[in-house]
C-alpha cells in the first residue's frame, strides 16, 4: 500500500472530506470574524488595530485552555458513536454545558485582572487605553462562546457538522453588519470606534449560543440521539470526570500553542504599533490557511475515535494516512499561494504606509510554517482519536514553550537585565534586524512548530503500532 496513492485511501479521503468541508467553512466563519475585525476597525488606523489584536491575542490565548477541555467532548461521543451507544452521548453533552459554566468563572476572573493590570504587558501608547476597553466588553462573550463550543462539539462527534457552519456563517454576517453599524456610527447608532467591535462580536456570539442549544434539544435531526428518558443529575455528574480527564491534558497542549502565538504578540508590542498591526494582519492571514488545516486534522480525530470504538486497526491507520496526505498537499499549495500573490493578499487589509513593509516579508515567513503547522495539527488531532492525550501535551509544552517561545524572545533584540535586585528589559542593538524585530519572533515559533510536527507523528505512529487491534 503505497502512501502517496489517493486509490489506496479512496474511501478515507471522501469521508474526511465530507466530515471536514462543514468544520471548515465553520472554523473560517470563527476567523473571518476577525479578519473582519481587523478589516474594519483598521480604518480606524494603526493604534486601534493594534488593539484588538492584542486584546483578541489574550482573549484567546486563555481561551486554550476553556476550549481545549471542551474538544474532548467530540473524541468521547465519537467513541461511543464507534461503539453502537451514540445516544449515551447526550449525557457527556450535559455534562459539558456544567463544565462550560466553570470554565467561564476561571477565564473571566483571569481576564479582569489582566483588564485592570494592562500595564503587565508593556505595550506603547494608546493601545494601553483602547485595548483593555475592547477587552473588557468581549470577556462577557465567554460564556456564550463556551456553550456554543459545547455544542458544537457533541455535533461534530455525532459526524452532523453541517448545522454549526451554517450557524457560524450566519454569525459572521451578522458581526460585519453590526461593526458597520456600531464602529462607524450608522443607521443612527452612535460611532463606538474599537467598542463597537466589541458589542458586535458579543451580540453575535449570544445569538449562537442561543440557537446552539435548541438546536440539540429540538430539531428533527437529533431527536435520533436524544435518550428517552432525559439523564438525571446523578447520570450527568459523573460524565464531568471524563470530560476533565481528557480535556485537561487536551487543554494544556491547546494553550501552549495559542499562548505562544500570544506572547509572541505581546513581545512584537514592545517594538511600536506598526510592527505590532504587521504581524496582527500577517497572522490574521495565516489563521485562515490554518483553520483549514484544522478542519481536515479534526475531521481526522473524530474518524479516529470511531475506529478507536470499533479497535479497527487498519482503518485507523488509513484514516491517519490520508489525513496526513490532505494536509500536506494543502500547505504546499498555501505556500506557493503566499509567496506568489503575497502583494494581493497583504493589499485587501489596506493597512497604513507605515505598515505595508513589514507585511510581505512576514507572509514569506508563513510560506515555510504552512506544512509544519498543518501536520503538526493533524498529528494532535489523531493522537486525540486514540486517548493519548498527555504525551500531546508534553509534546506542544515543550515545542513551544521550551523552544519556540525563549527562541523568539533571544531573536528580537529585547533581553533581561538583573541590576540592583531587579529585572529589568533593556535595549540591544541586533545587527540582524534593523527596525524589524518582529521576523526575529516569528522565525522563533516557525522552529516550534517544525518540531511539533515531528514529535507529533513520531509519537502517533509509536502509539499506533502498540495497539492490540
Amino acid at each position: 500500500m503505497s502512501f502517496f496513492s489517493f486509490k489506496s485511501y479512496k474511501f478515507e479521503l471522501k469521508e474526511i472530506a465530507y466530515l471536514a468541508y462543514p468544520m471548515i467553512l465553520g472554523q473560517l466563519g470563527v476567523v473571518l470574524m476577525g479578519v473582519a475585525d481587523t478589516i474594519m476597525v483598521g480604518k480606524l488606523g494603526t493604534d486601534a488595530l493594534a488593539s484588538v489584536n492584542q486584546a483578541n491575542n489574550l482573549f484567546f490565548m486563555l481561551s486554550g485552555l476553556t476550549f481545549g477541555v471542551l474538544f474532548a467532548v467530540s473524541t468521547l461521543v465519537s467513541i461511543k458513536v464507534g461503539e453502537n451507544k451514540a445516544s449515551h452521548g447526550f449525557a457527556i453533552y450535559r455534562a459539558s454545558l456544567i463544565v462550560s459554566i466553570l470554565l467561564f468563572v476561571f477565564q473571566f476572573v483571569i481576564l479582569q485582572i489582566l483588564i485592570h493590570n494592562f500595564h503587565w504587558l508593556g505595550q506603547s501608547g494608546n493601545i494601553n487605553i483602547l485595548a483593555p476597553k475592547f477587552l473588557n466588553i468581549v470577556s462577557w462573550s465567554i460564556l456564550p462562546i463556551l456553550i456554543t463550543m459545547s455544542s458544537r462539539q457533541f455535533t461534530d462527534g455525532l459526524g452532523h457538522t453541517k448545522v454549526f457552519m451554517i450557524l457560524t456563517i450566519a454569525a459572521l454576517i451578522l458581526n460585519v453588519f453590526l461593526n458597520w453599524i456600531l464602529i462607524y456610527g450608522n443607521w443612527g447608532a452612535p460611532a463606538l470606534g474599537v467598542e463597537g467591535s466589541a458589542y458586535a462580536t458579543l451580540i453575535s456570539r449570544i445569538l449562537m449560543a442561543i440557537v446552539g442549544l435548541w438546536y440539540v434539544r429540538y430539531s428533527k435531526l437529533m431527536k435520533q440521539y436524544l435518550p428517552e428518558k432525559m439523564p438525571t443529575w446523578t447520570s450527568v455528574l459523573p460524565e464531568m470526570i471524563p470530560i476533565w480527564k481528557m480535556g485537561i491534558p487536551l487543554a494544556l497542549q491547546t494553550f501552549a500553542e495559542w499562548a505562544c502565538f500570544a506572547l509572541s504578540g505581546v513581545m512584537v508590542g514592545w517594538y511600536g504599533a506598526s510592527q505590532l498591526a504587521a504581524h496582527a494582519v500577517a497572522l490574521n492571514i495565516a489563521s485562515v490557511t490554518y483553520m483549514i488545516a484544522s478542519g481536515v486534522a479534526m475531521a481526522g480525530s473524530i474518524l479516529a475515535g470511531n475506529s478507536y470504538g470499533e479497535k479497527n486497526g487498519l482503518k485507523l491507520k488509513k484514516v491517519a494516512h490520508a489525513t496526513f496526505l490532505l494536509l500536506t498537499l494543502f500547505e504546499i499549495f498555501n505556500a506557493l499561494l503566499f509567496m506568489l500573490f503575497n502583494k494581493q493578499i497583504a493589499a485587501l487589509y489596506m493597512v497604513d504606509d507605515s505598515v505595508m513593509p513589514y507585511i510581505l516579508p512576514l507572509l514569506s515567513l508563513a510560506a515555510f510554517f504552512q506544512l509544519s503547522d498543518g501536520i503538526q495539527a493533524g498529528a494532535m488531532g489523531l493522537l486525540r482519536g486514540v486517548k493519548d492525550v498527555v504525551w500531546a501535551s508534553i509534546i506542544s509544552i515543550v515545542s513551544y514553550w521550551v523552544i519556540s517561545l525563549p527562541l523568539s524572545y533571544y531573536f528580537g533584540d529585547y533581553r533581561i537585565n538583573y541590576l540592583n535586585g531587579h529585572f529589568t528589559r533593556v535595549h540591544v542593538p541586533n545587527s540582524i534586524w534593523e527596525n524589524g524585530q518582529v521576523y526575529g519572533v516569528w522565525i522563533g515559533f516557525t522552529v516550534g512548530l517544525f518540531v511539533a510536527s515531528i514529535f507529533g507523528v513520531y509519537r502517533f505512529y509509536s502509539k499506533l503500532n502498540k495497539l492490540k487491534f
